[in-house]
């Protein structure tokens, strides 16, 4: 009785996502003469923040798999993403983010031109908001160290500050980016422009919260 019982069992093994799959992907993509994920966000999840392409190492599997969905289905719209994201499959999209999820971040980007002043204002608001002006904390979802929480609210700590500060700005304008941007929308119509800046530049300049913990 006892082993019929036990192969009766299902399997999940097939069901669980794949890191090394993932960085096959990463590294030279599904499609033959398509480049990989790693083009733009390099193999170790980096991005490149001088020209604003964010970081992936450090956003929960959740979130990587969610956006990459989101990017498909046309329910958030990127001419350079929504390709790619096309040519996977949902066990791929898996499989890419549980990659870059698991890779350990990176150090705060280098030669950060933002001035001390400036990122002051920008922990102010990010941990205080601006309630004179109807600004709620940021680190009120994003965790006090912007480590985030999965895929409501993604791990911002040490991400590009010209790509947050693009975000920012679309939200402010009313653009609610994909189907979770409704929340950030409400957020950032009362923000003034030097505050994103100041925000995004403090962001930059955090630390990986618990380095190797949870995301």
């Amino acid at each position: 009785m006892g082993l019929t019982l036990l192969a009766a069992q299902p399997s999940h093994a097939a069901d669980t996502p794949d890191p090394a799959a993932g960085r096959t992907i990463a590294e030279s993509g599904v499609l033959t003469g398509h480049v990989g994920c790693s083009a733009c966000h390099l193999m170790n999840g980096a991005g490149q923040p001088d020209v604003g392409i964010p970081r992936l190492a450090g956003f929960s599997a959740a979130y990587i798999a969610q956006q990459l969905d989101f990017f498909a289905s046309d329910k958030r719209s990127n001419s350079w993403m929504a390709p790619y994201a096309r040519m996977l499959t949902p066990r791929q999209m898996q499989d890419v983010a549980a990659y870059y999820a698991a890779l350990p971040e990176p150090p705060p980007a280098e030669n950060d031109p933002a001035g001390d002043a400036l990122r002051a204002r920008g922990k102010e608001v990010f941990q205080k908001g601006d309630m004179a002006h109807g600004v709620m904390p940021c680190g009120g979802c994003h965790g006090p160290a912007g480590q985030g929480m999965g895929a409501f609210a993604p791990h911002l700590a040490g991400q590009s500050a010209p790509y947050l500060l693009e975000q920012l700005r679309q939200w402010h304008q009313g653009k609610d980016r994909d189907p979770m941007g409704k929340m950030m929308v409400t957020e950032t119509h009362a923000m003034a422009d030097a505050d994103m800046q100041a925000v995004a530049a403090y962001v930059q300049s955090l630390p990986a919260p618990n380095a190797g913990g949870t995301k």
